[in-house]
């Protein structure tokens, strides 16, 4: 038996597979692209997962028992220009593999959803069960997709569960945030300046943890609930994760302005209480080490 990770080049996919492989599994990494591993434990397919008949035969030959299921464009801010284009890719994308899995007897679909389900709330720890108002056109894709997972879970008994993760850093990511800007500028002896947000509040994960969730979710016995809030150790605002990168480098000039960021979710802590208990989830990283080991890794890597 085997795992499928879709999106197995993506950011968080990437690091999934690594980590599937230390622990002894065989992978099948399912992309658009074409990719091929030196590695015996891991096949690469490509394909879309618009493609029914192809999902199914590779869930097959390759004897797939659980997917997670990280494809998606999974930039808000982007998903403003882009509304269309991005329904499609997280919507219609992952009904068609939630099908493709009930057709082929799949037992488990973990689902990387986000944050950005919450939209605006001012709730103080989240709980899961709290009232869902999206303000991106990505945050309405992924309300959807929990909803059609709870669906396919009621429905046609396919273990579909799905993980609202928190903003993630770390190695590997080629997305513009604000932590990685302004840690790549600080490094590179460049300045680094927003006009807003250093009130802004953010829940940062480092991908390392974000993979052990998702990998708890797709390997426990059995699953209490079908959402679950998964983030890193605390909630900072960006002037303080300013500070953290002022201390790893003293010579830093990032200048913040006050206030949030408008395009930017304001939101209380996640409470992941949920994912202790039923997930074994707890974080790894603090953010002063985790930011600490991405400083090491952006000094000898682009990204």
């Amino acid at each position: 038996m085997s795992t499928m990770v879709t999106g197995g080049l993506g950011y968080v996919g990437r690091h999934l597979v690594a980590r599937l492989v230390r622990d002894g599994e065989r992978v099948v990494s399912f992309n658009r692209d074409f990719a091929d591993s030196p590695d015996p434990n891991v096949t690469c397919v490509q394909g879309e997962l618009f493609d029914v008949p192809r999902l199914v035969r590779t869930f097959e030959e390759h004897g797939v028992e659980r997917i997670v299921h990280t494809a998606a464009m999974s930039h808000p801010e982007l998903s403003i220009d882009f509304p269309v284009t991005t329904f499609a890719a997280n919507v219609d994308g992952t009904v068609h593999l939630l099908e493709a899995a009930r057709l082929a007897g799949v037992r488990r679909v973990v689902n990387f959803s986000s944050h950005c389900s919450y939209g605006h709330i001012d709730a103080d720890p989240i709980p899961e069960d709290a009232p869902l108002h999206p303000n991106t056109p990505y945050g309405v894709t992924k309300v959807a997709t929990e909803l059609m997972g709870s669906v396919y879970r009621r429905l046609y008994g396919l273990e579909v569960v799905s993980l609202r993760v928190s903003e993630v850093y770390g190695p590997g990511n080629r997305m513009h945030t604000v932590l990685t800007d302004m840690l790549r500028a600080a490094l590179d002896g460049e300045p680094y300046a927003l006009a807003e947000g250093g009130d802004q509040l953010v829940e940062y994960i480092h991908v390392e943890d974000a993979a052990d969730a998702g990998i708890a979710a797709a390997t426990v016995e059995s699953l209490g609930q079908d959402v679950y809030n998964i983030t890193g150790d605390r909630q900072v605002s960006i002037a303080q994760a300013a500070d953290v990168v002022r201390a790893l480098v003293p010579d830093a000039r990032i200048e913040i302005g006050p206030g949030p960021i408008p395009t930017l979710d304001r939101q209380g802590r996640q409470d992941i209480t949920a994912a202790g208990r039923d997930l074994g989830y707890r974080p790894r990283w603090s953010l002063e080490d985790g930011v600490r080991a991405y400083a090491d890794w952006l000094r000898a890597h682009p990204h």
